[in-house]
């Protein structure tokens, strides 16, 4: 996907990080919508994930090849199972997904929940395939009172943009700048999975209040500089909980690597940046 090297091992002391989100989509499976065929997979992810709530939900599909056919949309009941950190994993009649803010710990912390969480799933459900899986990750930087600039600091200026070149004159306030760009990458050997990578990138600048989807959404409360890369891959492939897991951990590196550069020496300043041996 990039031609870029790995950036190591690392941490940041203030991580910008706002929401990590991994989610497989699989044939749809009635009886996960309903209380009686959740029950036994609540019971098993109980110890980690103590608090069920049931909701109504709406998933539009968007339209796929050149037919032009509409899109498919479909309705039922999703369960939420949550810790006290907010930790959450979402399970409908065709999706699981995982998602945590603050408490997130690192890849190896998160990609073992997910495959915890798959392996339950494959046994209780006997979920026969995956149809997609997906990574997204959610940088999102307030700007500090007084240094409303930062962001022309501490990230490069291939996502600043002309935005941040001097070309504006000094009465001139920038409200919002939100770039977005789809790349797609064909299967490679050095890929665990049998597809072809896709992703969907948004970077910029957006005002206090600004909505940004997630699971949960998540809404700005200052004028903040976003980056939100949705790596993913849609195939029909067994539902293998490991060899997904190791499909996340590589679309996963791509993100690191692209967040690694992102940042200038101010922005590592900035953030704490840590090489860890």
């Amino acid at each position: 996907m990039f031609r870029l090297d790995p950036p190591g091992r690392y941490r940041l002391a203030r991580a910008p990080l706002a929401q990590a989100l991994v989610q497989v989509r699989f044939p749809m499976i009635a009886r996960l919508q309903t209380a009686e065929g959740i029950a036994p997979i609540q019971e098993r992810l109980r110890d980690r994930y103590p608090y069920m709530t049931a909701r109504n939900e709406i998933a539009v599909q968007p339209p796929t090849g050149p037919g032009g056919q509409p899109p498919v949309i479909t309705g039922g009941v999703a369960y939420e199972l949550t810790d006290d950190d907010d930790r959450i994993v979402t399970i409908g009649g065709g999706s699981a997904t995982l998602s945590v803010g603050a408490a997130y710990e690192g890849v190896e912390e998160f990609a073992g929940r997910m495959e915890a969480v798959l392996a339950v799933l494959a046994e209780e459900a006997r979920i026969p395939r995956c149809d997609r899986l997906g990574a997204r990750y959610l940088t999102v930087v307030e700007q500090p009172p007084g240094h409303e600039a930062g962001w022309k600091e501490w990230f490069r200026r291939e996502l600043t943009g002309w935005a941040a070149s001097g070309v504006l004159d000094d009465e001139t306030r920038l409200e919002a700048g939100l770039n977005q760009v789809s790349l797609r990458s064909p299967a490679a050997s050095s890929f665990a999975g049998p597809a072809e990578i896709r992703a969907n990138i948004q970077h910029g600048l957006v005002p206090s209040g600004s909505g940004i989807p997630g699971n949960p959404p998540i809404t700005t409360s200052a004028w903040s500089y976003i980056i939100s890369m949705d790596l993913f891959c849609e195939t029909a492939q067994p539902f293998d909980p490991v060899g997904l897991r190791s499909q996340f951990e590589e679309l996963h590196s791509e993100i690191d690597s692209f967040f690694r550069w992102s940042l200038t020496p101010a922005g590592e300043k900035h953030f704490g940046y840590e090489a860890v041996p």
